[in-house]
């Protein structure tokens, strides 16, 4: 009966043949290795994705994806000068970003701000990152979007930009942009115009408008459109309403690591028509890279130096979701023009959890100003981080935070 058997199953067996590539039966006695294969396959895949690509938004070309060099050590005064609008498209730089953050009202006088970015980022591969976010002032209700996708969807045109990717639009051409994003429950389509030149933001003594020296960590091009007049409709949960306001545009590129700074940026709509942005720019160690501004008014516009202006943090904030404290509350002078400001945010909790695309927090809201002008205006803190994430320290008490530039700052 054995013997039978056997024979049997060995007649069986070769009339079966052996498994074919593909095959069910294959794949149940390779399944194993199957399996393991795609999971290395993976991991190689999101390291090159998310760790080698760096942990932040930046900038990539319009269809390269090869790797790019280190940050430039090239000298600032070898650097081209800005040329507008062909230095609104994109660029063959590490990292480059288009922003605009602005404050809308109604007809009624109800009131919402808003910020929404495109980043392009070029490490081992091409990157591109959406991010925006919508406050309700009436109910202090924030709405937040982000997307990411492999590549550069830019339409490539060379005197101005243009992304269009699923909810997203921004674009511009010379004085004229166009600014799009939805998401869940809420979305805002805007136009925007300029009436003005756009301000190329220089540290005093530097050779090259428009051209920010980050030390080791890169150079970077830095231009602006302060006060673009905005109009448009946005929806909050299937209620559209026409809007209009003034927008604050950005764009910077450059070789350079984002990921390696801390900064503290405003960017202020006074009420007497002046602008002004202030930039302090530290390392992740806390030590100083670059504290500059521009005051802007009428077309006027003059460079800030780090003596020109003094920004202190008098209170914080601290996100329950990440840990990280915030200097939130600041009182920024600057003598020359006979400035004391005090800048709020219009909601504490503006906290940016960006880590599904750019792996990263960040604070990103509304401020209103008073003191010696009243205004309203934008705030970005962006680097820090909760105390027990920071490299050879013990986490700290509240109390015992301080802020980028080492001033003790006062928990809330």
């Amino acid at each position: 009966m054995r013997t039978e058997s056997s024979g049997t199953y060995r007649v069986k067996l070769s009339r079966r043949g052996k498994a074919r590539p593909g095959s069910s039966r294959w794949f149940r006695r390779y399944r194993w290795l199957v399996i393991s294969g795609w999971l290395l396959v993976g991991m190689v895949v999101v390291w090159i994705m998310f760790i080698r690509s760096e942990s932040v938004p930046a900038k990539s070309s319009a269809d390269a994806v090869a790797a790019h060099p280190a940050p430039t050590t090239q000298n600032v005064a070898e650097m081209p000068a800005v040329r507008l609008p062909a230095d609104d498209a994109v660029h063959e730089a590490l990292t480059e970003w288009w922003y605009y953050s602005g404050h809308l009202q109604t007809d009624s006088g109800e009131r919402y701000s808003f910020h929404m970015a495109a980043f392009l980022r070029r490490g081992t591969l091409t990157h591109t990152v959406f991010q925006g976010s919508l406050l309700d002032h009436q109910t202090e209700q924030i709405y937040t979007e982000q997307a990411r996708t492999a590549g550069n969807p830019s339409d490539g045109r060379t005197n101005g930009f243009g992304f269009n990717f699923g909810n997203w639009q921004l674009q511009g051409t010379g004085a004229e942009h166009a600014a799009k994003m939805a998401g869940k429950d809420f979305a805002l389509d805007l136009k925007l115009k300029d009436a003005l030149q756009p301000v190329l933001h220089q540290a005093p003594g530097t050779p090259v408008a428009g051209l920010l020296d980050f030390g080791s960590a890169g150079k970077s091009y830095y231009t602006s459109r302060p006060r673009m007049a905005a109009q448009g409709t946005l929806s909050i949960g299937g209620t559209i309403k026409a809007v209009r306001g003034e927008v604050w545009f950005d764009h910077q590129w450059g070789d350079f690591e984002a990921a390696s700074l801390r900064w503290n940026w405003f960017a202020l709509q006074l009420g007497d028509g002046a602008d002004l942005m202030l930039f302090e720019l530290f390392d992740r160690q806390g030590a100083a890279v670059l504290r500059m501004g521009t005051y802007a008014k009428d077309g006027a516009v003059s460079a800030l130096g780090a003596a020109d202006f003094a920004a202190n943090s008098r209170g914080t904030w601290k996100s329950p979701a990440s840990g990280v404290l915030y200097p939130i509350n600041w009182t920024i002078s600057i003598p020359a023009r006979g400035l004391q400001l005090k800048v709020d945010p219009a909601q504490r909790a503006s906290e940016f959890d960006a880590r599904t695309t750019t792996l990263n927090v960040y604070w990103e809201g509304a401020v209103k100003v008073s003191g010696s002008q009243a205004g309203v205006g934008f705030m970005e803190l962006s680097g820090y981080q909760a105390p027990a994430e920071q490299a050879g320290k013990k986490p700290a008490a509240v109390g015992a935070v301080k802020s980028a530039n080492g001033t003790a700052l006062k928990h809330d």
